[in-house]
């Protein structure tokens, strides 16, 4: 079954919506908008960055370290003489060199173990920044269907008081011939005030509306927001197939929410192995070069060895390799263990209980739009009831069959039909674009 009943809602919305101007921002672009300004999005965006460093620099630590050293010292009074190890009483110059390179050979697999948590929680980051914007999305598109609504009740309101103001005068030239009594425009004139206060309050509704949209959006509030009041269905086939199982598993897939709890469960995984490696020997190799030079080292002359003989005659070189054991660390090792333990067996509530959410939301996904599409059609055929009647009424009205009061009976019944059809067709085409959402991951409906 096509969704024939959608192209019936535009219809009747274009006939409640006048067109005020030249549409300029769809929802796309709304969407679109608010993510290029949220400040959410930004310091989220600034996270993964962040996270992204961390898991660059995880990797990093697997190259050997490298560094070097040099010192100046000038010495007063007794000091020991570089070159005969011996105690001197004498003022002298001494210059040192040195280079050290150090690589952990074996660390329990925390490096390893490291990176790859590193890697995960980077990933978890990126899932969190797509559910940020998922949010603010949703903010927004309730925000715009929010202003199309309140659009479509001002321009029901407004052709609802001109229907009064027209009655109004027609009966007004009526009652001066007197073919009608005074009583009747007194009705039709509470009428008015009525719809008048009803026109009122509906465009205020609207402004705020408004307003809140480009709150949601981060658009400058002095400046004009015209949003397209054209909406289609965002499915061309029937939605009646789908169950809650396959819908389940389409949004498990598509959103970022349960991957993000995976990729949780993961690092807290790895950071258990990361702490019990702790406990493990390391194993480091280590290599080196020295040299000095001093004014105290002299050659057969009493002249001072030049500063390249020196560095090259007292040059020396090492390798070696070191074994540290951890034997007592006043069980610090065992808190960060049993710490690591508790935050993982967290992470895998946290992932079954996103995995609940999620399927209590495709299930009320799934009931509010079928209902939604039910409430709709409902509306639908009351307001061609109500229009027939209110046509019928019109008729009697004129021919004087029926008082004012029970022609703005059915005149009020037509307003309060097309209400509910907008509002309801709104509503539908809502719940529809969030089935959509749940199947893609995506609120950005490509043309």
């Amino acid at each position: 079954m096509k969704n024939n009943w959608f192209i019936g809602c535009f219809f009747i919305l274009g006939s409640i919506i006048p067109v005020i101007g030249q549409r300029t921002w769809n929802l796309e672009q709304c969407i679109e908008y608010g993510w290029d300004n949220n400040l959410s999005i930004q310091t989220q965006e600034l996270g993964v960055k962040i996270q992204q460093t961390n898991y660059l620099q995880a990797n990093n630590n697997l190259l050997p370290a490298f560094s070097a050293q040099s010192s100046i010292n000038k010495y007063f009074g007794r000091s020991i003489d570089p070159a005969t190890n011996t105690y001197i009483d004498v003022q002298f110059f001494d210059n040192s060199y040195g280079l050290s390179s150090t690589i952990e050979v074996f660390s329990g697999f925390m490096k390893i173990n490291t990176i790859a948590m590193e890697r995960f929680t980077y990933e978890a980051e990126k899932n969190k920044l797509q559910q940020v914007k998922n949010m603010v999305a949703l903010s927004i598109i309730n925000g715009y269907f929010n202003q199309l609504l309140n659009e479509g009740l001002s321009a029901i309101a407004l052709e609802n008081y001109q229907l009064s103001r027209e009655q109004y005068d027609y009966t007004s030239r009526l009652v001066q011939v007197g073919r009608k009594a005074g009583t009747d425009l007194l009705e039709i004139d509470a009428s008015l005030a009525a719809d008048s206060f009803l026109l009122v309050q509906s465009c205020h509704l609207l402004e705020q509306a408004s307003l809140d949209l480009k709150y949601q959006m981060n658009y400058p509030l002095e400046d004009t927001l015209d949003i397209d009041t054209v909406l289609f269905s965002v499915f061309t086939g029937s939605m009646d197939t789908l169950t809650m199982e396959e819908l389940f598993n389409l949004a498990s897939e598509a959103l970022p929410d349960m991957r993000m709890a995976e990729n949780q469960v993961n690092a807290a995984k790895k950071a258990v192995k990361i702490s019990k490696g702790s406990f493990s020997p390391r194993i480091g190799f280590y290599a080196g070069w020295g040299s000095n030079y001093a004014t105290t080292l002299t050659d057969d002359n009493d002249q001072v060895i030049p500063f390249p003989d020196q560095i090259s005659n007292n040059g020396s070189e090492y390798l070696s390799i070191g074994l540290d054991i951890p034997l007592f660390t006043r069980f610090s090792k065992y808190t960060a263990l049993r710490k690591s333990k508790l935050l993982y067996e967290q992470a895998r509530i946290q992932y079954d209980d996103e995995a609940n959410k999620l399927r209590m939301a495709v299930e009320k996904s799934l009931t509010d739009w079928r209902s939604a599409r039910a409430e709709y059609h409902s509306a639908r055929k009351q307001l061609l009831q109500s229009e027939k009647a209110f046509e019928a009424a019109e008729k009697k009205l004129d021919k004087g069959l029926i008082n004012i009061i029970e022609y703005y009976i059915q005149k009020n019944k037509v307003f309060r039909a097309k209400t509910e059809v907008l509002r309801t067709g709104l509503q539908a085409l809502l719940k529809e674009r969030y089935i959509r959402f749940l199947m893609t991951g995506s609120w950005i409906i490509e043309n």
